[in-house]
């Protein structure tokens, strides 16, 4: 019995140890920044701020319609609830038109189950832009503010 205990503590200890590793890789990555007047840096710079939990600057990255929508205050609420983190994400297309823009990015989540396995996985995201006043802006970004009626 105590052969297995040792076994089990140590395969314990072992989880721990991958964990940790997949938590300090995820964690260190450095960024490259963007271009800042492009659509792809404007959807950075905004997912990055929400990570680094300044949410008063994720909302000046939203476009005056959607700012119309939902207020600073709504949004610091919801945002706050949201994790942004262990995550990755990787550009896959931007499309601009006049001036209006769409960036679809990858986007991969690191998650450590119960069961101290490691899991990836990843899906397409979708931000809709708008050029105002020379920046670019989110349009409605229903899944960090939802229109409260």
């Amino acid at each position: 019995m105590p052969k297995v205990w040792l076994i089990g503590v140590t395969v314990f200890v072992a989880a721990l140890v991958v964990a940790g590793l997949v938590v300090a890789l995820v964690t260190t990555r450095d960024v490259d920044l963007l271009p800042a007047g492009s659509p792809e840096g404007a959807v950075q710079r905004y997912l990055l701020a929400l990570e680094d939990g300044s949410y008063d600057e994720a909302y000046d990255y939203l476009s005056a319609s959607t700012k119309a929508l939902c207020s600073r205050t709504q949004f610091l609420r919801y945002a706050s609830y949201r994790e942004v983190r262990d995550v990755s994400m990787t550009l896959e297309d931007t499309r601009r038109f006049d001036s209006s823009a769409v960036v679809v990015a990858r986007v991969t989540v690191f998650d450590i189950e119960p069961t101290l396995q490691p899991q990836e996985y990843s899906y397409e995201q979708t931000f809709d832009l708008r050029l105002e006043a020379g920046q670019w802006r989110l349009v409605s970004p229903d899944y960090w503010c939802p229109p409260f009626k």
